[in-house]
């Protein structure tokens, strides 16, 4: 016997892995698990696999950007008219060029803004001014008029929803907040915690990397740099390796999420010092909540955004991410003061888990397709 779904929901991604935290593991398990019948179209090579009740379509991996923008946008777009969802759900720029093509067929139509691509352009290390001016005022025009056409917006911050509202049709901001039901309670003894700072995520210089590598030589506490992730550049990983304070880094390459949990275990502290960019001021990074949930304290931006999303809650130290001896200063602070480190990282999980949970945001998701199918 057939199952019987609230709807269908097909998730199309050419950029995005397919076990992406947001797209897969966030929305697309979540609302599988409330009766509805989700597809996740991705192009990565992999082939087609069925996981935890979500089907996953693959249209084979591009051979470089300009192929991935229009042959995989076309084979995306192919492979939507086949699937005849309910709603389909587009979580990048380049697809909003199908977005047309798919109202035209009488469907329903999503865009998911991960981030404020018009700024991100803007400040693209891969583009030079004025190129950087002309493509992002390029693309703002395309976008907003794309917007225009489709049944609705979904930012990941309150603010890019903020920026959708004033032309997309409806919008939502959907966080992207940490999943907390499957989260692990058990975490080492604080006794058993080393002399260690980590930092997981992508590694840039934006991010700080340059900045939280030339603190280590000033701290007075000797403690060591847990490095986990991706970096932007073979020139930067390069330049990383060779600096001479490489040898206090444990650099653990890019590992899966159970290796990412060891390493906030063994750590004493987080580090999410992001550069003032136009983009990251009022951003939510993810690894600032997982570090919460873990319980340890963590070393921050001083964004005024962020001061009021954590509630004046002291649960960490905000720095200039642009000055070392700060960060240095901090990293000592909580090196030398492990019982006061304790207590503020158990403020910010029990902050995390009151304010910042996905359960509350897929609630939000949910009912969001049910006004755009309404409409």
């Amino acid at each position: 016997m057939n199952k019987k779904y609230r709807f269908h929901i097909c998730h199309l991604t050419s950029v995005h892995p397919r076990n992406d935290s947001r797209i897969f593991h966030k929305m697309c398990k979540s609302l599988a698990s409330k009766d509805v019948k989700v597809t996740l179209v991705v192009a990565d090579g992999k082939g087609n696999e069925v996981i935890d009740n979500v089907e996953i379509i693959d249209i084979g991996a591009p051979s470089g950007r300009i192929k991935r923008i229009t042959q995989t946008t076309a084979k995306i777009f192919n492979k939507a008219k086949e699937l005849n969802a309910d709603v389909f759900h587009l979580h990048d720029p380049e697809l909003l060029l199908i977005a047309k093509k798919l109202k035209k067929l009488n469907k329903k139509v999503i865009f998911d803004s991960h981030e404020d691509t018009v700024n991100t352009i803007l400040v693209s290390p891969y583009l030079k001014s004025p190129v950087s001016n002309i493509i992002s005022l390029f693309y703002e025009n395309f976008e907003r008029y794309a917007c225009k056409k489709i049944d609705g917006v979904i930012g990941a911050t309150p603010h890019i929803e903020n920026y959708f509202k004033k032309f997309a049709k409806q919008t939502e901001n959907i966080n992207n907040y940490p999943i907390l039901s499957d989260k692990k309670q058990e975490h080492i003894s604080w006794d058993q915690k080393k002399n260690e700072v980590c930092y997981v995520g992508s590694i840039d210089d934006t991010r700080g990397i340059k900045e939280l590598m030339d603190s280590l030589e000033i701290t007075k506490s000797e403690a060591r740099l847990n490095l986990a992730g991706m970096y932007s550049s073979p020139t930067l990983e390069k330049e990383v390796k060779e600096h001479k304070n490489y040898h206090l880094v444990n650099d653990f390459g890019y590992i899966n999420s159970e290796d990412v949990e060891n390493i906030y275990n063994r750590s004493m502290v987080g580090v999410v010092t992001l550069h003032p960019i136009p983009t990251f001021l009022v951003s939510l990074p993810i690894k600032m909540f997982e570090y919460m949930v873990a319980g340890i304290p963590f070393i921050a931006s001083d964004f005024p955004y962020w001061r009021s999303l954590l509630k004046g809650s002291d649960c960490c130290i905000f720095v200039d991410p642009q000055k070392p001896k700060e960060i240095a200063d901090a990293i000592d602070y909580f090196m030398l003061n492990k019982e006061t480190a304790k207590q503020m990282g158990e403020v910010g999980q029990k902050l995390v888990y009151e304010n910042f949970s996905w359960e509350s945001q897929s609630d939000k998701l949910l009912t969001f397709y049910q006004k755009v199918l309404s409409n």
